[in-house]
């Protein structure tokens, strides 16, 4: 009886195993952690990261984690060490400026693309601001050729040049999916006070479909400013003034007197003095970009939840995260049963 029920019990696991096997291509259910190991697999697809819940407090979790690459403190001290600025300076003075010859100039533009360092690349943004097209186009050109750090500065240049001829150039210039590099461009400039920044990183997010961006677009496409001045802002009165003999003051001459009438106002009804406020700034760009992001991937509008962020955030916790997690569960291990 015993070796009867062990027989069982083995032909039920193995039972299980095969049936597993067979529905390998289907998506567990529920909510999937795209990070769990008893699915034997980890969410790698470049447009998502990590796809875990915005959290209900606290700050929005960076987009990417640049480990083993120089942080801005470290290109910024190699930046002073080699002069950048200055070697670039001379070059912009011996054959750029007001230069005309062509020679020359090709000459000089030839000295700055063999600036392949990352950390020249803000000097080479810095310095030659006011340069003529041909020069900051090849500058762009040169960028668009330096990998993923080359894009990066593309991608500062598109958020933050402040003519939008020379930033639809930059952006020209770029790469889809965005490397790493440039993530974390679009999350630091997503977090700006600047609204100007803001808008312009969430065209670039838009334009280049950084999926990956859409919690902080959520966040980004309205802030509540304070407006801080001294004294009252404003005041409404609603009142009914009344005019009365307040005093009188006597004036003597030589042989004559007189008394000069001093009137007052007195106010009966209510005043409302604005000494606060609190201005609401909408980012009509964030807000076109993640309009359009979610609606193409999700494949329903979502122009319905405007900027109320409450409902953005249930939405992509509640309804986004579950069947995204989920396809890309399901395409991992039909993957992995077709290898």
């Amino acid at each position: 009886m015993r070796a009867f029920r062990r027989l069982c019990v083995v032909l039920s696991v193995l039972s299980l195993s095969l049936l597993s096997q067979v529905q390998g291509a289907a998506p567990p259910a529920g909510p999937v952690d795209a990070q769990d190991p008893q699915y034997g697999w980890t969410q790698n697809d470049p447009r998502y990261g990590l796809l875990t819940p915005i959290p209900d407090h606290g700050a929005v979790p960076p987009i990417i984690e640049l480990a083993g690459r120089p942080t801005d403190d470290e290109l910024a001290f190699r930046r002073r060490s080699r002069d950048y600025a200055a070697r670039i300076r001379r070059i912009r003075h011996e054959y750029l400026g007001r230069m005309r010859v062509a020679e020359l100039r090709d000459r000089g533009i030839g000295e700055l693309r063999m600036l392949t360092d990352p950390a020249a690349f803000m000097p080479l943004i810095e310095e030659l601001t006011g340069q003529k097209d041909d020069v900051r186009l090849a500058v762009l050109d040169h960028f668009s050729g330096q990998g993923d750090d080359g894009q990066a500065a593309l991608a500062w240049v598109a958020i933050h040049d402040p003519g939008e001829a020379f930033r639809h150039e930059a952006r020209r210039r770029m790469a889809s999916p965005a490397p790493d590099p440039v993530l974390r461009v679009l999350d630091s400039a997503l977090r700006s006070n600047r609204h100007d920044i803001a808008n312009h990183a969430g065209t670039l997010a838009g334009s280049l479909r950084v999926l990956q961006a859409i919690p902080l677009l959520i966040f980004a496409q309205a802030t509540a400013d304070p407006f801080d001045e001294p004294g009252d802002l404003a005041w409404i009165a609603v009142a009914t003034q009344r005019a009365f003999v307040a005093r009188i003051e006597p004036i003597v001459g030589s042989g004559v007197g007189a008394f000069q009438v001093i009137p007052g106002v007195v106010s009966e009804g209510v005043i409302l003095r604005v000494v606060d406020a609190v201005v609401i700034f909408y980012r009509t760009e964030v807000h076109r970009s993640l309009v359009m992001m979610t609606t193409d991937d999700w494949g329903q509008s979502t122009a319905h939840l405007g900027y109320d962020m409450k409902q953005w955030w249930a939405w992509y916790n509640d309804q986004y995260l579950p069947r995204k997690n989920a396809e890309i569960a399901a395409a991992a291990l039909r993957r992995r049963a077709g290898g």
